[in-house]
Formats: C-alpha cells, sequence, structure tokens
C-alpha cells in the first residue's frame, strides 16, 4: 500500500512546504484540487509560509548555539584530557602503594570496585568529582612534599596546581556549554512550537491528496511528498537524540541496538521513560530482548547529541 513518507528533518520539512505552496501557487484556484480542501480546513498558506519562516529563523539560532556547545566541549576535553590521564596514572601507582589494601585508593575518590577495578564513569561531571576528590585529599598532608604523590608528581614534572588550572579552565568550559546547549535547547522548542501546525497541515493535505489520487498516488509526489509504495521490510537505521530529550521507536526483537554516539543513553521499555533503564555505553551493543519491541531512547547528557542504530521497520 502507497505511503508518504513525511520527513523528520527540519531542513527537509523546509523544503517540502515550499514544493508544495509553488505547485499550489501555480495552478489557477478555479483548477486548483487544494482551494476547497485549504478553505474547508481552513489552511492559510501565506500564514503557514510565516511561521516556517520563523521556524527557520529559530532553527538557524539553535544551530548556531549547538556548534558553539559542541565548540566549548571540545576545549572542556583538550583541557581535562591530560588531567584525566594523569589521575588515572596516580590511582595505579597508589593501587600499587596499598596493596594489598587496594580499596585504600578509595579515599583518594577513586571509584574502586569490590573486585579492586577502577570503574571511570564517561560524564565530564562525575570525573570532574573524582578529581576534586583526589585534589582535596592531596590537600590535606602538610607539610607540602608529605604526600604519598609527591615522589611520583616530581619524578614525572607534574604537579597538582597545574592540573587544579586545567581543571578549573574545563569547567568554565563545560558550564558554558550547558548555557549554550540550553540556548539551543530553547531556540529547537520554538522552531518547533512554529513549525509543528504547519507539518500538521501539510500531513492532512498529504493525506486528502493521496485519498484524491487513489488510482495514481505518483501524482501526490508533484506536491512535493515522497510516495513509497514498496513493502516495508526491517532495515538497520541510525537515529539521533538530542541533548537531553527523547525518541520512542519501534524495534525488532532478535536485532540489535548499538550506541554509536559519544555519550551513553538511557533505554526504557515502551513508550515512556518510567522505571528502570539500560544503560547503553558509547560504542556499546545490546541485542533487543523479548518485550522490549517498543522502546524509548533517552539522552541523559546536556551538552552532547546522541546516537544510535537498530534493527527496525520504518
Amino acid at each position: 500500500m502507497a505511503r508518504i513518507l513525511y520527513p523528520d528533518d527540519f531542513a527537509k520539512q523546509v523544503v517540502l512546504f515550499e514544493k508544495l505552496k509553488e505547485q499550489y501557487d501555480g495552478l489557477p484556484p478555479g483548477g486548483n484540487p487544494l482551494t476547497v480542501f485549504l478553505n474547508t480546513q481552513s489552511i492559510d498558506l501565506n500564514a503557514d509560509s510565516a511561521a516556517m519562516a520563523l521556524a527557520t529563523a529559530h532553527h538557524n539560532v539553535q544551530q548556531e548555539k549547538g556548534r558553539m556547545a559542541e565548540n566549548c566541549t571540545q576545549k572542556r576535553d583538550l583541557q581535562f584530557g591530560p588531567v584525566m590521564k594523569d589521575m588515572r596514572a596516580y590511582y595505579q601507582f597508589l593501587k600499587r602503594l596499598y596493596s594489598p589494601n587496594f580499596m585504600a585508593i578509595g579515599e583518594w575518590g577513586a571509584p574502586v570496585t569490590i573486585g579492586g577495578r577502577i570503574a571511570y564513569p564517561y560524564a565530564f561531571g562525575k570525573r570532574l568529582t573524582i578529581f576534586r576528590r583526589l585534589e582535596a585529599k592531596y590537600a590535606t598532608y602538610v607539610p607540602v612534599g608529605s604526600s604519598p604523590l609527591d615522589a611520583y608528581l616530581t619524578l614525572h614534572g607534574q604537579s597538582m596546581a597545574a592540573h587544579t588550572a586545567a581543571a578549573d579552565q574545563a569547567e568554565v568550559l563545560n558550564n558554558t556549554a550547558k548555557q549554550f546547549a540550553a540556548q539551543a535547547e530553547h531556540a529547537t522548542a520554538q522552531r518547533n512550537n512554529a513549525s509543528g501546525p504547519v507539518m500538521a497541515h501539510l500531513r492532512a493535505i498529504g493525506g486528502f491528496l493521496m485519498s484524491l489520487y487513489t488510482t495514481n498516488p505518483k501524482e501526490v509526489g508533484l506536491w512535493g511528498f515522497t510516495v513509497d509504495d514498496s513493502p516495508r521490510a526491517p532495515k538497520q537505521v541510525t537515529s539521533t537524540v538530542k541533548l537531553g530529550q527523547q525518541r520512542t521507536v519501534r524495534v525488532i526483537v532478535g536485532g540489535t541496538l548499538t550506541n554509536t554516539g559519544p555519550v551513553a543513553l538511557a533505554i526504557h521499555r515502551g513508550k515512556t521513560t518510567t522505571g528502570t533503564a539500560i544503560v547503553i555505553e558509547p560504542g556499546e551493543v545490546w541485542d533487543i530482548a523479548k518485550g522490549h519491541s517498543i522502546i524509548t531512547v533517552r539522552n541523559p547528557s546536556g551538552t552532547t547529541t546522541g546516537r544510535f542504530s537498530a534493527l527496525r521497520v520504518t
């Protein structure tokens, strides 16, 4: 059965609207199949055109603020990366120092498990918290030079003060990234508020045209719509989840879902985010089990867009 494939991407939504309006404007009112329908449904394409222009302005702000957030995030990681690398080395050094009582490194903020493994979190905020604990523990040793870490720091030409300065700068960049991300999210909401009614009109128009051209649905394509009459087979689909948002999808039980993005994703069963989530780390593959044909994928990150790939019927 033929169906219209409506675009999720905003830029493609703009293209669809512009093609439809161009087709509408190019036909005389008397011979225009949409004239009566638009009047009946109180749809004003000129008003919709103004709404899409406003939505485009908000979209441009969202894109700009998103780029600024990503830029700050990258600078943050460049600042904090060396700190994180050295912090890992410090914990390994302390682990050997305190052996066999490796749990003692927990007093230095190390997220050590009962089995002795150090489980570093992915999120920057949690990593910064660990460093702050290490920093605070180091500061308790008086006089200066009496810390168990001093021998290692001296040998490798490092200082806790330098790491503190880098961590402070990384924290500033992280907070700035969050501000830009919040502005981008606000612009996205404004864009969607402006374009949402227009998309509802496009869906109504598409449905009307499909009922009009029942014997030749491809005619609907002249109005900018993409008409697909091929059987829908499962395929691997890559989807994005904007920062702090969620997406509900229908997936194939027995298939897999792969976190292809840079941030951890939370998987909830069904169409809501209630209940215990399954956390999928970047690069991790999750086997879609029975009872999870419909899932809601949530991106808890406030600064970075998530991405996943799953076997789906689109």
